[in-house]
């Protein structure tokens, strides 16, 4: 394999490796607003934004590439932003503090975080990583158009 191929390689995975922690950090400091000193996020309009901004980010980003390719990196990215919003909700549970989510008192919305992350993440930041490739291939010159031939196909 070509050296350059597997450094874009790598350098596309770690951008996509970041985009979905940055997703899975901003969506627990919003479900977790009540506890910061700082900082208060409404959730959904969070977890609506930050889908979808980071989805065109990496549309954006990956324009040169075939849209599977995009498709793959959408569900990465969204997958490990719902493995750290599971992780910091049940984090209580992991290191032993207590038995369940349900000494800790009402666990409704604990759970109604998880399973609204679970159905809304994915489906919107697949959306964006579209829109990002759309605005990509649109707004580029017609010289570098990702060198996609339309005749072909």
């Amino acid at each position: 394999m070509d050296r350059e191929i597997v450094r874009r390689g790598l350098i596309e995975g770690i951008f996509v490796v970041l985009a979905g922690f940055s997703m899975g950090t901003l969506v627990v400091v919003a479900t977790f607003a009540d506890y910061g000193l700082l900082l208060g996020l409404d959730v959904g309009a969070t977890i609506l934004f930050v889908a979808l901004a980071t989805g065109v980010a990496i549309g954006l980003r990956l324009r040169d590439v075939e849209p599977q390719y995009l498709v793959v990196a959408g569900f990465v990215g969204a997958s490990i932003a719902i493995v750290i919003v599971l992780l910091s909700v049940y984090a209580p549970v992991f290191a032993g503090v207590v038995p369940g989510l349900e000494a800790l008192g009402p666990s409704d919305s604990s759970r109604a975080v998880v399973i609204f992350v679970s159905l809304f993440l994915i489906p919107l930041h697949l959306v964006g990583c579209v829109v990002g490739y759309a605005l990509a291939d649109f707004l580029a010159p017609a010289g570098v158009r990702g060198g996609r031939d339309l005749e072909r196909l």
